[in-house]
């Protein structure tokens, strides 16, 4: 009989030390309208790399109504976002109004940091 040795294998662990840390301003974008199921949504949203985050979304509710929320993130002021509800069409195609609720979020971590300009 003849016995063959394969040497072992290597597995490398995930090494966290490794792993790029530094925020980079992204800049994203979509938009779902499926017909079908009715599933109707968008979102836009900018970073500037700092922690400063800007954007939107909007989604058709199952009563026909739109959600708009309209948001800001930073290390200073936290999560504040402008939730708007625009009602759905009536039967004559018109709307009959919105609802505005502004929500306001306290950062976890505050800390100082430099201007910033979204693009």
């Amino acid at each position: 009989h003849l016995a063959v040795a394969y040497p072992p294998t290597e597995y490398k662990s995930y090494d966290a030390d490794h792993y790029d840390h530094v925020p980079k301003p992204y800049n994203f974008e979509y938009d779902v309208k499926d017909l079908h199921t009715h599933d109707i949504k968008s979102q836009h949203e900018v970073s500037d790399g700092h922690g400063n985050v800007k954007g939107s979304y909007r989604l058709v509710e199952p009563d026909g109504s739109t959600r708009v929320v309209e948001y800001t993130a930073d290390h200073e002021h936290g999560f504040n976002a402008v939730v708007k509800k625009i009602d759905a069409p009536n039967h004559h195609g018109e709307y009959s109004g919105t609802a505005d609720y502004h929500h306001h979020y306290d950062s976890l971590h505050p800390y100082e940091h430099s201007s910033y300009k979204f693009y």
